[in-house]
């Protein structure tokens, strides 16, 4: 009897054990040969599903920004609906991935103009889904410096070694909202 293959529930593994290998070695740090060793396939079966590096990394990029991986909880799940649950649950996600993501981003931007950064599908694509969770929690006219705070919080903890809370950027953030109220 043939084995009985769900391509999506497949694909969709692929993706996410593809984001972990592209954290560690960055986005040029393997080809599609090594990614696909990595993940324990054959590079046929790997291009069976993708048909390019840039194709798995913009699954890759696209699944690490849906609602519920920004989270960190399952797609079965609810999304956290407290301002401050919700701001510390994006918080936390996003720094347990943090250092990985800026190795891939760097290298992704690596040798490129401001103008070719610019207008990168990928890239607006990020600022948007983040900006669009922001806006829930600090509302629209807030989400850019929340954005700021969010990014610049992430990028403190990482350099002084976790000694910045998370509670303490979640709380910078909150404050944009509060600031409304008055």
């Amino acid at each position: 009897m043939p084995k009985i293959v769900d391509r999506e529930a497949y694909r969709n593994e692929l993706i996410t054990k593809a984001v972990d290998i592209f954290s560690e070695h960055g986005l040029n740090g393997l080809g599609m040969r090594g990614i696909a060793e990595a993940l324990g396939v054959s590079k046929s079966a790997l291009y069976h599903y993708f048909s390019s590096k840039e194709e798995l990394f913009t699954a890759c990029t696209e699944f690490v920004l849906e609602p519920h991986s920004l989270y960190g909880v399952d797609s079965t799940s609810a999304l956290p609906e407290d301002k401050k649950q919700a701001t510390v649950q994006l918080i936390k996600t996003l720094d347990s991935r943090f250092k990985g993501e800026m190795t891939v981003l760097l290298d992704y931007v690596k040798n490129r103009d401001s103008q070719d950064i610019a207008n990168d599908k990928l890239l607006k694509m990020a600022d948007s889904k983040f900006l669009a969770e922001l806006k829930k929690i600090v509302g629209k006219e807030n989400a850019n410096q929340a954005y700021a705070l969010l990014l610049g919080g992430l990028m403190t903890r990482l350099l002084n070694g976790n000694q910045t809370k998370i509670e303490e950027i979640a709380s910078w953030i909150l404050q944009l909202s509060e600031g409304d109220a008055s």
